[in-house]
């Protein structure tokens, strides 16, 4: 246990209690929050699939607020759990099949805009999931490569505020591949684009345009919580 931990013992982000770790959640919390389902095609256009791990609700949804809005990016810590049971629900989904089949040979986090970034420091995006990415990548080192490749022009408003149509053309052409990658050869490999929230899908929607332009052979999304589905 750390110095940290000692004087500041870490709760769960849902009910409080006392867990082990920070990151942790009790039992109980992670089970009620824990709700891993698929956007339904219908609403898919540039994507093949979107992947939510978690309802959007209660402690998760004070997590996500806390590390974009509050600076508390220790709290991010708390995906990892979620991301695990992600791991496993994959290797179950395709455990008749090749490793292939689930493997992504790049992960692209959806960027923040540059003020947004100067603002906060960091992108939460990449404090929830390039630790995963990270660990699967040193697991498998020819595949989940972290891609930071596209950059995001700020946008007018900000998402939260708006309706579906607002957001879908605040969204549209704010992304771009950063020029530092655009001669990156992408055509027939496997991408997942990750990010934290899944509202009305604009946001991965207007990535996922931009990365279809490569050819990818896969692109799909995954994304901490939603409260749309």
């Amino acid at each position: 246990m750390s110095l940290w931990d000692f004087l500041f013992p870490p709760t769960c982000p849902h009910c409080g209690a006392e867990v082990a770790s920070q990151g942790d959640w009790c039992e109980s919390c992670f089970t009620e929050l824990l709700h891993i389902r698929h956007v339904p095609n219908k609403f898919l256009h540039h994507l093949d699939d979107v992947c939510i791990l978690a309802d959007y609700k209660g402690g998760m949804k004070s997590m996500i607020y806390d590390v974009k809005f509050n600076e508390k990016k220790e709290q991010s810590k708390g995906a990892a759990p979620f991301l695990v049971s992600y791991n496993f629900y994959m290797h179950r989904k395709f455990n008749s099949v090749t490793v292939n089949s689930y493997v992504f040979d790049y992960i692209v986090p959806v960027p923040s805009g540059a003020a947004k970034r100067e603002q906060r420091g960091y992108n939460q995006v990449d404090l929830f999931f390039k630790p995963w990415a990270d660990a699967l990548h040193h697991m498998y080192p020819a595949y989940f490569k972290w891609f930071d490749c596209l950059y995001k022009f700020d946008t007018e408003r900000d998402m939260w505020s708006l309706t579906h149509k607002e957001r879908q053309a605040n969204i549209n052409d704010a992304f771009m591949m950063h020029c530092d990658y655009d001669d990156v050869n992408l055509e027939g490999k496997r991408i997942l684009i990750v990010d934290d929230i899944y509202t009305t899908g604009a946001t991965l929607e207007a990535v996922a345009k931009i990365l279809r332009l490569k050819r990818p052979k896969k692109l799909e999304a995954l994304t901490l919580a939603s409260g749309s589905f």
